[in-house]
């Protein structure tokens, strides 16, 4: 028989066991369980991969076409695109770099396709409205003939450049230009509400304070004269019309005119004309040419005595 002493040894020694059974199953259910995770996780990380490589392979193949696709229009050359409005007319364009143009009455813009290196170059015979695309990077130039430049970074502004002028005009309406004679190295900086004449006979420049409703007011199907010279009105409308407008008499070129005009047709103009100043305007009608066209229509404008 056991004393008490042994038997509290055997209860001790089967605890023990207990213990060591209990630990032993827990931990090996533990280590099923992130045995368990890991495969999780691995099966995760493979579903994930396959998913990656369904998603990447378009994006890949979309870049190499977008890639390929971009050297081949880089390679290629730069149209030059030839924009002419009709006489009566007014053209807007919008440029690759995001600048509008509107385009007066027989006027021509030639400009590229697309812009590329250093400088926005066009060219511009006739007259028109420049709201530039601001660019620090990219200058934008208006190149006019008789070596003269008008050039800015982000602006709005007015050239007139008909290769019949004598003047070539540019007008600031917002910002900074500047206008530069390439040949003789002449240069001026201009601010909004300056106007700026060239004489192409002198080659001389002259800055004035400029009228920006009358110079611009065109872009709207206008003619605005504020105390305009006659001679200057003659001009406006002969090259609007495209007739032959005269003056006929020297006290002609002395007088000043103020008007508005939106719609009204050459044949009213002159019936206002002739209502608000000592004038007579004598119409004549185109006649034939012996190659079987016809001549400009004319127009001669008399003093009354």
């Amino acid at each position: 028989m056991m004393n008490e002493e042994d038997k509290k040894i055997e209860d001790w020694l089967e605890r023990l066991q207990m213990q060591r059974k209990i630990d032993v199953d827990k931990n090996w259910k533990q280590l099923h369980q992130r045995i368990h995770r890991d495969e999780t996780k691995r099966r995760l990380l493979r579903i994930a991969y396959r998913m990656a490589a369904v998603l990447l392979l378009p994006a890949l193949l979309l870049s190499g076409y977008l890639y390929q696709q971009l050297n081949q229009l880089e390679s290629q050359p730069i149209a030059q695109v030839e924009l002419t409005t009709a006489y009566g007319v007014v053209s807007k364009v919008k440029l690759s770099d995001g600048s509008e143009v509107w385009l007066n009455s027989g006027s021509k813009l030639i400009y590229p396709s697309r812009f590329e290196g250093e400088k926005r170059t066009v060219f511009l015979s006739g007259e028109a409205y420049f709201h530039v695309m601001s660019d620090r990077t990219h200058r934008f130039e208006v190149q006019t003939g008789h070596g003269l430049v008008v050039s800015a970074y982000g602006t709005e502004f007015n050239v007139q450049a008909y290769d019949d002028e004598t003047d070539i005009i540019a007008t600031l309406a917002n910002g900074n230009i500047e206008v530069e004679q390439t040949n003789t190295r002449q240069r001026e900086d201009l601010q909004p509400g300056e106007q700026l004449i060239y004489t192409k006979k002198e080659g001389k420049m002259q800055t004035k304070e400029a009228s920006l409703l009358a110079e611009t007011a065109w872009r709207e199907g206008k003619i605005v004269f504020r105390r305009t010279p006659m001679q200057e009105v003659v001009r406006q409308l002969s090259r609007h019309f495209n007739v032959d407008i005269q003056l006929q008499g020297k006290e002609l070129y002395e007088y000043t005119y103020s008007a508005t005009f939106t719609t009204e047709t050459l044949t009213e103009i002159l019936d206002l004309l002739e209502k608000t100043a000592p004038i007579r305007c004598e119409i004549i009608h185109p006649e034939p040419t012996a190659d079987y066209a016809f001549s400009k229509k004319k127009v001669w404008i008399h003093s009354l005595p």
